[in-house]
């Protein structure tokens, strides 16, 4: 319910003017370039519009950053270059518990551990 009132108030704001310098809008234009890899069938950007079901929202940016970015000659497209997420050593991988309340019963198997010990 907290994020449809957050939605709400979103589109209830008006437009803020944003100031950017060319070397500004390279690099948005490199970050919204992002691939995620192995697939490299979407972006970074357009997963995380995905997961907070935002994807027209992250479409309309891209349109305005794209519109921005060709008006100051900056290529895109094919003569842009292209960036991916991949791993370039193996990752180091753990395990971990999530933090929760311990149920009752966690709590007897830690003392008798101890109690073991």
């Amino acid at each position: 319910m907290k994020k449809k009132e957050e939605n709400e108030k979103l589109k209830k704001r008006k437009t803020f003017a944003l100031r950017l310098t060319k070397f500004e809008l390279l690099h948005l234009r490199d970050l919204f370039s992002v691939v995620l890899g192995p697939e490299a069938q979407r972006t970074v950007s357009q997963a995380l519009a995905e997961a907070e079901s935002r994807p027209l929202v992250e479409t309309l940016l891209w349109k305005k950053l794209s519109d921005l970015i060709n008006e100051a000659g900056i290529p895109t497209g094919d003569d842009a270059p292209d960036f991916v997420v991949a791993s370039t050593t193996t990752p180091t991988l753990g395990v971990f518990q999530l933090a929760t309340d311990p149920s009752p019963s966690q709590d007897d198997s830690k003392d008798n551990l101890l109690e073991d010990e």
